[in-house]
């Protein structure tokens, strides 16, 4: 039992026993005193024993506090209450509902030469703080499972932003690994490709130095392979510098105003980049989706489209987050665009997948500019689940 609940059960047999000392006359208010200092040593024993025995400690009260109300008067009620809230609280749950019928009965058997008005205010008052008492109890164990379940749910959203934690950091070791991957395979391509082909103009430039004094055309036709190689060496070069060079940081690496730049830069068409919307950080799955949808789009626009203009639109909202790719490229007709509106190519069916399977879709308006729209369901980072 609480302190509170001991606290009024004092207070019950206390202050009643203080009033009917000035209400009634008793011949030894000693006795009476006894009486009463002999229920409070049963309240404060209560406690201190054993389980086994609140069952028997309950039968003596109901039956002593009885015994007071035929002894002392109809105001001993109140003792009779403080019992009450003890029993009432008894396991197994059948146990309240015995006590409290044999309770009453005993009452109305030690009351029964009371007058009729006094037992009947006693058993209206006596069943009307047993509704009472149940009402408390009930709120009370709503109020313990509602702090259990909320201990839960605290425990669990550790448990889920630990994991969140520890798919962040999966999410960062995956990244980096892929970004050594490419470097090796970066690394093969300067060996197998570039060097190569260096070995191989090495070799012709030597064959145009014997040849360029004795046949000048055809030594000056080996310059011009050798600068044509030299050309495609450097192109491979600058864009396997580019890749190793790519920051493994997901908000550098899928960054869509980086992409948009150096795409601007690379092919000279015009680009633009907007924002609605409140951003906020976003999941490294939701980024690479994003990321890799409007590459997708815009290589589509550059190599089908023949644009000279794209425009990336991203609006940040509660629920999830839409990316418009438009271009002011020529649209497709006739059966590439049945073909383009259905499974599409390898491209436009990779960015399905990828858009599906994070619980998106992925849309095709052709309305005076063709626009690929992302829209994808997100929760905040650091939001609660």
């Amino acid at each position: 039992m609480t302190r509170e609940l001991n606290l009024l059960r004092y207070g019950l047999i206390i202050v009643p026993a203080f009033f009917t000392i000035y209400i009634y006359q008793y011949s030894d208010y000693g006795i009476f005193t006894l009486h009463i200092l002999m229920l409070l040593f049963l309240v404060v024993m209560v406690p201190k024993l054993p389980r086994s025995f609140h069952a028997l400690i309950s039968i003596i009260e109901v039956l002593f506090t009885a015994w007071l109300c035929y002894q002392y008067g109809s105001i001993m009620i109140f003792p009779a209450i403080s019992a009450l809230l003890y029993y009432s609280r008894l396991q197994p749950k059948a146990a309240p509902l015995v006590f409290t019928v044999v309770h009453l009965i005993v009452l109305n058997v030690a009351l029964w030469d009371s007058p009729q008005l006094i037992v009947t205010f006693i058993n209206i008052t006596f069943l009307l703080i047993t509704y009472l008492n149940e009402l408390l109890q009930r709120a009370g164990r709503g109020r313990e499972d509602t702090l259990l379940l909320y201990d839960e749910l605290r425990k669990k959203h550790f448990e889920l932003d630990e994991a969140r934690n520890r798919l962040l950091e999966f999410n960062a070791q995956v990244e980096d690994a892929a970004q050594s991957k490419e470097r090796v395979r970066i690394s093969r391509q300067l060996h197998d490709d570039i060097g190569h082909r260096l070995i191989r103009i090495k070799m012709m430039m030597e064959a145009a130095l014997h040849t360029l004094p004795t046949s000048h055309e055809s030594g000056m036709q080996m310059m011009e392979l050798i600068r044509d190689q030299l050309s495609a060496s450097m192109d491979d070069m600058r864009s396997a510098v580019k890749r190793i060079n790519y920051t493994p940081q997901l908000e550098g690496a899928y960054a869509l105003d980086r992409l948009l730049e150096e795409i601007g830069r690379d092919t000279g068409i015009e680009t633009s980049y907007q924002v609605h919307g409140i951003p906020y950080p976003l999941y490294p799955s939701i980024q690479v989706t994003l990321y890799k949808n409007a590459r997708e789009a815009i290589t589509n626009a550059l190599r089908h489209g023949k644009a000279t203009a794209i425009w990336i639109k991203i609006d940040f909202s509660d629920t999830g987050i839409t990316m418009e790719v438009s271009n002011n490229g020529k649209l497709p007709e006739g059966n590439n665009l049945t073909k383009l509106s259905g499974s599409g190519g390898v491209g436009m069916k990779g960015m399905s997948e990828r858009t599906h399977l994070l619980g998106g879709t992925l849309e095709l308006r052709l309305e005076s500019h063709f626009t690929v729209i992302t829209r994808l369901p997100v929760y905040k980072q650091g939001e609660i689940v």
